[in-house]
């Protein structure tokens, strides 16, 4: 309802905004920053930085592996989901991964070789991703909920 009253369905707003900001993302963000020493930005108040300064130029750089996690798990969350895209969208050029999947099934038969070739296909961006972004997103993992 608040996407039609916003006039966003059939948009790339109504695939993107839903999950922009969700509780996990919340609570690893948060999880994360305890981590950080409160004298980083301390030190940084005393250089004569202001509130956003010290959030833009010294939080977020040191927050690199939790943002980096963070964008890993919603993306892949987002690249698997089928319900939100069938609810929120009917234009064919909104159709995601997971839509295009289920043309190849049919009720009474299904084109399996077909159908697999397109699940590779449509993995292959999945795991480029993580590769490219492996290194940051463990340590995200190993930093997140640790308090010194």
């Amino acid at each position: 309802m608040v996407l039609k009253w916003g006039h966003l369905l059939n948009t790339y707003g109504a695939l993107i905004l839903p999950t922009a900001v969700n509780g996990f993302g919340i609570f690893l963000l948060r999880q994360y920053f305890l981590t950080i020493p409160v004298e980083l930005e301390e030190a940084a108040m005393l250089d004569g930085a202001n509130r956003w300064q010290v959030l833009w130029q010294v939080m977020l750089p040191l927050a690199r592996p939790a943002l980096v996690t963070l964008f890993l798990f919603t993306f892949i969350g987002e690249w698997n989901d089928l319900f939100k895209p069938l609810v929120f969208t009917t234009r064919p050029e909104l159709r995601t991964v997971q839509l295009v999947l289920t043309q190849f099934q049919e009720q009474f038969t299904s084109s399996w070789p077909l159908l697999m070739a397109a699940v590779v296909i449509g993995t292959v961006p999945v795991v480029l991703l993580f590769l490219a972004g492996q290194r940051q997103f463990i340590r995200g993992i190993a930093a997140t909920g640790i308090k010194n």
